[in-house]
């Protein structure tokens, strides 16, 4: 704490935040870059290709992001974010892998594959904040 009381921002954390603040402005504005140009006029297939999986790039920095801070924080932590990866990956996993199956059987509709990821993401922040609480 600094004498004001206020809290003081570890490195590590503060990096973080700058580079996956930065990835994640750079994906929204390619992403919206990318939708304006496909709408305005008509392409081949591979322009067409490229721009519609450009936003990925600047997404991929949030990856490089997310393996620096991973690698500055302490073996707690560490255990915590794996776990709730661990057990968020094979949630989703089998729930896919169940819906596959039933597809199938009961004619059901295609899972839209752009909701995987982010089904992951958000069952990986619910299970990280149960094994904190757990762990507290």
């Amino acid at each position: 704490m600094t004498r004001s009381g206020e809290m003081m921002m570890q490195p590590h954390v503060k990096r973080y935040l700058i580079q996956f603040g930065g990835s994640m402005i750079g994906y929204v504005l390619v992403l919206f870059g990318s939708v304006y140009i496909l709408r305005a006029g008509e392409y081949g297939p591979v322009i067409t290709g490229i721009l519609a999986v450009s936003p990925v790039i600047p997404a991929l920095f949030g990856l490089y992001a997310v393996l620096t801070f991973y690698r500055a924080i302490d073996e707690f932590q560490k255990r915590v974010i794996a776990e709730a990866m661990l057990i968020a990956s094979m949630l989703v996993g089998f729930g896919t892998f169940a819906w596959g199956f039933l597809e199938g059987a009961l004619d059901l509709p295609a899972l839209p594959t752009i909701w995987i990821f982010p089904a992951l993401i958000g069952t990986y922040g619910l299970m990280a904040c149960i094994l904190k609480w757990r762990y507290s």
